[in-house]
């Protein structure tokens, strides 16, 4: 259609008007309309010949090499944030097992110090038919220290087993 023919023309030869300053700026416009569609190659500022379509070609292949390195970039953003949350997922898990040995040395600080007391009533300067040597001697008192023993550790089992029964510990 003679349309396609004016959009495929080329205007090198023109010879450009000094009043119209946008037509040193733009190159040759078609059918004499400014606002028209410009041709395939125009003319620079200083009047050399410019391939536009050699620009755009040089531009795409541009584009193409930022594009992939915008996506080994990309790619690479999401491997550091997957290491990221790998390594976060490592830390809480340690510190998950840091808290649960903290609640482990707690229960036993908590059932040693009951021990400590029975220890400690003993220390007292009381008068009770265990301290007299007429009514209870050294196996009495082994038996009670035993049992005071006994009892820490059932009690430290107890109070472990109620922590893994509410989910504080694994």
């Amino acid at each position: 259609s003679p349309g396609e023919e004016s959009l495929t023309t080329s205007y090198e030869g023109d010879v450009q008007d000094p009043d119209k300053p946008h037509d040193h700026s733009f190159g040759a416009t078609i059918g004499g309309d400014t606002h028209g569609i410009h041709a395939s190659s125009c003319h620079s500022l200083i009047g050399k010949p410019v391939n536009v379509e050699e620009l755009e070609m040089l531009l795409e292949a541009y584009f193409v090499q930022v594009d992939g390195t915008l996506n080994k970039l990309s790619t690479l953003r999401e491997y550091v944030d997957d290491t990221e949350d790998y390594i976060n997922i490592m830390l809480d898990d340690k510190q998950n097992h840091l808290l649960q040995m903290g609640v482990m040395l707690s229960t036993a600080n908590l059932v040693i110090g009951a021990f400590i007391v029975v220890a400690g009533l003993f220390g007292m300067n009381i008068h009770i038919d265990l301290f007299d040597e007429n009514k209870a001697g050294t196996p009495e008192f082994l038996w009670t220290i035993g049992g005071s023993t006994a009892g820490t550790i059932l009690l430290y089992v107890v109070a472990i087993a109620w922590c893994k029964y509410e989910g504080l510990l694994e």
